[in-house]
C-alpha cells in the first residue's frame, strides 16, 4: 500500500525550510576568480554542490561528487534508472532587493532570497521526495538518482562533463520550470557579435565606455555609460542632459545623471530585470539607454555600437530586425534577448545575444540568416554556443505517468506545455521538465526578490515523491 504522499510532506516542512535557509545562505554564483581543480566553477558553487551531497551521505544514500562539474545522490537497484535532474548555480543579484538575497527571509509564507524557485528550492524538494520514498520502504525495479548540476545558468559544461564521466538516463524530470509539465523546450543560439573599433573622428561626443548585463540568460536591468564631448563641442553634450528626465518619465524607468570630469558625464539607467527566454517581460536597461543615446553627435564606432543596440536589438523580441522571425506550432516564436553588452574604444565592443528558436526550427539555417544580417550591420560572430532543442510526444509513458500524479494530486488536468527557457530535462532523450511552479504563480526566476512559496514547494514534494515511485517501480 502506497503511503499518504501528502501526509509524509507535511510532516517535514520544518527540517525542509531549516535546511532550505542554510542551502539559499550559501553564494552559488558561479565564480571563476576561485575556480580550481574540484571546483570548476568557484568555490561558492561548491559548497552548494556539497551541502546536498553531504546531507545525501548523512541519510545512508549512495553519493558521488563527479570532478566537481556534478554530484549524483543514488538509490534503488535495477540496470533502468529515473533521473530528477536539479542545479545549484544561480544567477547574479542585480539591485532593488527588500532583503540580502543571500540571507533567507520568510514573509507572508514566502522565502525570499536567490535560487529560491530557481533551482535550490525545488532542488531540495526533490531530494526530500527522494527521502519520502526512501523511507516508505516500498520496492523499486529502476535505480533513482538525483543528478545535481552546477553550471546551468551559464554555459551547461556541467552536463557535458557528466555525460563524458556517467551513465545519463533516458527517462526522469527537472524540477526546474511549471506544472503540469514542459514536454517541448526551445533551443538555443548564443551568439558573442564584435565591432571592428575605428579611429575616433575628432569631433562631436565620444562614448568612452558602455556596459549592461552579466548575464546572458537574463535582461539587463542596468546599464551605464560614459560620455565626453570634444573640445568645443559642449552644445550636443547638453541637449543630452536636457532631454534625459523626460526620457526616463516616458518610459516609465529611473536613472542618474553624474558629472565625472569637465564635459564628461555618466549616465546610469535601471531597467526590469526578467528571464532571458521572455525578454518582453522586461526592459533592457541597455538598448533603452543605447536607444537614448544614438544619434548624429556620434560617429565611427561609437554610432555604429549605439545604433546597432538602440535601433536593431532594442525591443526586437522576435528577432525581425534580425532576420530570425520564426515560429511554430509546438512552442511558439522565436525571442531574442540581449543579455551582456560592451563598449571601450580600446577594450572592443561585443554584445552577447540570448536566442531561442522554436522545438521544430532548423538551427543551422536561422545560425547563418543571423551571420548575413549582422555582417551588414558591419558586426562579426566572433564565438557561438548552441543547444538543441527538445520534445516528447504526448503518448509516451512518461507523460502518461506523471500527468496521472498531478491530476490525482491537483484534481486539475495536465495540459502539456512547452517553453523557451532550457532545463535538463533535454539531456534525457524522455525528459520533461515537471514544475515546481504551479498554474496561475507568478514567475519570480532572475528577478529582485526572488521567491518561493512554502507551501507550494511542500506541495511539488509530494508530487515529486509520488512521480519517483511510479517511474521506479
Amino acid at each position: 500500500m502506497s503511503p499518504d504522499w501528502k501526509e509524509e510532506a507535511s510532516a517535514r516542512i520544518g527540517s525542509f525550510v531549516q535546511d532550505l535557509k542554510v542551502f539559499l545562505a550559501i553564494n552559488s554564483i558561479e565564480d571563476m576568480g576561485t575556480a580550481k581543480e574540484g571546483k570548476p566553477f568557484g568555490e561558492g558553487v561548491a559548497r552548494a554542490l556539497e551541502y546536498l551531497l553531504e546531507r545525501g551521505a548523512a541519510d545512508g544514500f549512495r553519493t558521488k561528487n563527479v570532478d566537481g562539474y556534478a554530484g549524483v545522490i543514488e538509490y534503488g537497484e535495477g540496470e533502468e534508472e529515473v533521473g530528477v535532474l536539479v542545479h545549484v548555480d544561480v544567477v547574479t543579484v542585480g539591485d532593488g532587493w527588500t532583503t540580502p538575497p543571500f540571507e533567507p527571509h520568510i514573509r507572508d509564507g514566502k522565502i525570499y532570497a536567490r535560487g529560491a524557485i530557481d533551482d535550490k528550492g525545488p532542488a531540495l524538494a526533490a531530494y526530500y521526495a527522494m527521502r519520502i520514498v526512501a523511507d516508505s520502504g516500498l520496492p523499486l525495479s529502476k535505480r533513482v538518482r538525483l543528478i545535481i548540476g552546477t553550471d546551468e545558468e551559464s554555459g551547461w559544461l556541467c552536463m557535458k562533463h557528466f555525460a563524458e564521466k556517467e551513465n545519463v538516463p533516458e527517462i526522469g524530470f527537472s524540477p526546474d520550470s511549471s506544472f503540469p509539465m514542459i514536454h517541448a523546450e526551445k533551443g538555443q543560439i548564443n551568439p558573442t557579435l564584435t565591432l571592428p573599433i575605428q579611429p575616433e573622428p575628432g569631433g562631436g561626443l565620444r562614448l568612452l565606455s558602455f556596459a549592461a548585463g552579466d548575464q546572458g540568460n537574463s535582461v539587463p536591468d542596468k546599464a551605464v555609460a560614459r560620455i565626453a564631448a570634444f573640445p568645443g563641442e559642449a552644445a550636443p553634450l547638453a541637449s543630452l542632459q536636457e532631454g534625459w528626465e523626460a526620457f526616463l518619465h516616458r518610459h516609465g524607468v529611473s536613472g542618474e545623471l553624474k558629472k565625472m570630469a569637465a564635459e564628461e558625464w555618466q549616465f546610469t539607467l535601471r531597467g526590469k530585470p526578467a528571464h532571458g527566454s521572455t525578454p518582453e517581460e522586461g526592459t533592457n536597461a541597455g538598448t533603452l539607454l543605447a536607444s537614448f543615446l544614438c544619434r548624429d553627435a556620434f560617429a565611427g564606432s561609437d554610432f555604429a555600437f549605439l545604433s546597432f543596440l538602440g535601433k536593431v536589438l532594442h525591443e526586437d523580441y522576435y528577432g525581425e530586425n534580425l532576420g530570425m522571425a520564426c515560429e511554430d506550432e509546438v512552442s511558439g516564436k522565436l525571442t531574442v534577448n540581449p543579455g551582456i553588452l560592451r563598449y571601450h574604444p580600446e577594450e572592443g565592443a561585443s554584445v552577447r545575444l540570448n536566442i531561442r528558436y522554436p522545438a521544430t526550427i532548423s538551427c543551422d539555417e536561422y545560425v547563418e540568416k543571423l551571420k548575413s544580417t549582422v555582417d551588414g550591420f558591419g558586426w562579426t560572430i566572433a564565438g557561438l554556443r548552441t543547444s538543441k532543442s527538445h520534445f516528447v510526444p504526448k503518448d509516451h509513458p512518461v507523460i502518461r505517468t506523471l500527468s496521472g500524479v498531478y491530476e490525482e494530486h491537483t484534481g486539475l488536468p495536465a495540459h502539456l506545455l512547452s517553453s523557451g527557457g532550457a532545463t535538463y530535462a533535454k539531456i534525457m532523450s524522455a525528459g520533461v521538465a515537471f514544475g515546481p511552479l504551479f498554474p496561475g504563480k507568478e514567475s519570480v526566476a532572475h528577478m529582485a526578490d526572488e521567491y518561493a512559496e512554502i507551501d507550494d514547494l511542500v506541495k511539488a514534494m509530494a508530487i515529486y515523491a509520488h512521480a519517483i515511485y511510479e517511474l521506479a517501480k
